[in-house]
């Protein structure tokens, strides 16, 4: 897509595909993710395979330093689309009923039996999911069974909307767009866009001695440094003009140390240095490891932005189709992704064999799920689906969910 097109679609006219594309095809990548997370030899995740696939593992890391960030990037321009033409209120309020009430169902619905059959495969509990339920309420996982999985993402989006929407509302102001035309310049100067790389990689290293558990809304402070601000990148990404452009003009050099840094990523892998190897906390080692990190996560994100918007997009079928039901996938695949390991785990296939069948049957299980969600008018206001397809053209881009590595 080209920078005049890009900046119409930023003024309403017409709509980003960009944003479109790389949102589905992102979720896409999230459930590849989870299907490589049952053989990655170097997590342990909710479900495992005993034999693992070192193949898998670089497939998870290869994604895991940029997607999150990238999909948070999204929903910040999502934002930025939703509140042309909503007020701050009707904003908050979509937030409650498109995070918070899919959140609290989704605990109650989608939770409990990823929790029962993980509990099933490590011979923990033995009777039915309906005796079960009542335990699910009983301590916090991974000790207890309370958990929220990996709608956590929804918990997160929903505080950080909420955090953001002062600023974002500033940035309406005459004197705000004079603030977001400043920065733009800034990036257009010496290092370009890599400027907005440092606040990632300095809060990175401030905040990660607070972190005392991971995806705990209160605790997470590292990983809330990272997607909080890309969030509000994306925002400021859609809003001014400039920023895209230097998009435009800086992602094949953003590219290229991508490249660079998923290489070393993989070859310190492969080798057996991560992340077994990672130097101590706030050694030099350690310094320069998480801050190469954080620069070829955005330098990703960057990258995958610019090559998105220099394609001659078009509506086409997949995106259609995906544009109503993406989010739908985010909610339904991991309870999929784990119905379906704990069948084929157990089984003795070669590990290549259950990577095929796993991946397929989850592709097929999540679209499958994800419509009838979509097809019973009470499952679709509960988990704040859409009614039906959206034309091309609607002003509001849709939100823009998320799964980690969990």
């Amino acid at each position: 897509m080209t920078t005049a097109t890009a900046q119409r679609a930023s003024s309403g006219e017409v709509r980003d595909l960009s944003i479109d594309w790389l949102r589905d095809l992102g979720i896409c990548a999230v459930v590849l993710i989870h299907v490589c997370e049952v053989f990655n030899p170097w997590d342990t995740w909710h479900v495992a395979n005993p034999e693992r696939s070192r193949l898998a593992g670089e497939v998870v890391v290869f994604f895991a330093p940029w997607i999150m960030p990238l999909l948070m990037v999204l929903a910040g321009a999502s934002a930025f689309y939703a509140l042309r033409r909503r007020s701050a209120k009707k904003f908050a309020g979509e937030r409650v009923s498109r995070l918070l009430v899919p959140l609290l169902v989704g605990i109650l619905i989608l939770v409990p039996p990823q929790v029962y059959l993980e509990r099933r495969l490590e011979g923990v509990v033995h009777g039915s999911f309906f005796a079960f339920y009542p335990h699910f309420f009983e301590g916090l996982y991974p000790r207890g069974n309370l958990s929220w999985h990996h709608l956590w993402f929804l918990a997160h989006l929903f505080v950080y909307s909420l955090l953001a929407l002062p600023f974002f509302l500033y940035w309406k102001t005459e004197n705000g767009r004079r603030q977001l035309r400043r920065i733009a310049r800034w990036c257009s100067g010496p290092f370009g866009l890599f400027w907005l790389a440092v606040p990632l990689v300095l809060e990175r290293h401030l905040l990660w001695w607070l972190l005392s558990d991971r995806l705990v809304l209160t605790t997470d402070w590292a990983n809330h440094a990272i997607l909080f601000v890309a969030y509000v990148y994306g925002y400021m990404l859609a809003a001014e003009p400039e920023l895209s452009a230097a998009i435009d003009h800086q992602w094949k050099s953003a590219l290229l140390l991508a490249g660079l840094v998923s290489g070393a990523l993989w070859a310190l892998t492969w080798r057996g240095f991560l992340p077994n190897g990672l130097p101590e906390p706030y050694a030099p080692g350690y310094l320069a490891f998480w801050s190469a990190y954080g620069i070829g996560a955005w330098a990703w994100i960057v990258a995958a932005l610019g090559m998105m918007r220099a394609r001659p997009l078009r509506d086409a079928a997949f995106l259609r189709y995906s544009r109503t039901r993406s989010y739908a996938w985010y909610l339904v695949h991991q309870p999929v992704v784990i119905a379906i390991a704990v069948v084929i785990i157990p089984l003795h296939w070669a590990v290549g064999w259950k990577i095929l069948v796993i991946g397929v049957a989850t592709a097929l299980g999540t679209v499958a799920a994800a419509e009838g969600l979509l097809r019973i008018s009470l499952t679709r206001r509960l988990f704040g689906l859409p009614g039906g397809a959206r034309r091309l053209g609607r002003a509001a881009q849709p939100l823009v969910p998320v799964a980690g590595a969990r």
